[in-house]
């Protein structure tokens, strides 16, 4: 399973300065397939400076376990935040 891209990457207004929601569509493959669904997720930094990141709403109906998919949009996200390049 690999994540080939995330598009379509939307920041959600929020109260909460510290929190950033974003929203975006994801696309996978695997097992000879490719996949593309919605999902969100969040980057909150602590009074530290210190990132955490969240993914959320994936769905329960993709045909693959859904840590694995989880755990690699994760990194994905991680590794465009890094370089700058979420809004």
């Amino acid at each position: 399973m690999r994540v080939a891209e995330i598009k379509s990457i939307s920041k959600d207004d929020g109260y909460i300065y510290y929190i950033n929601r974003y929203k975006a569509t994801a696309v996978i493959e695997y097992l000879s397939k490719e996949a593309s669904f919605p999902f969100s997720f969040y980057v909150e930094i602590n009074p530290l400076g210190m990132r955490s990141y969240h993914v959320n709403n994936i769905p329960r109906s993709l045909d693959y376990p859904i840590i694995p998919v989880m755990k690699a949009l994760k990194e994905c996200v991680i590794e465009m935040d890094k370089k700058h390049e979420l809004p």
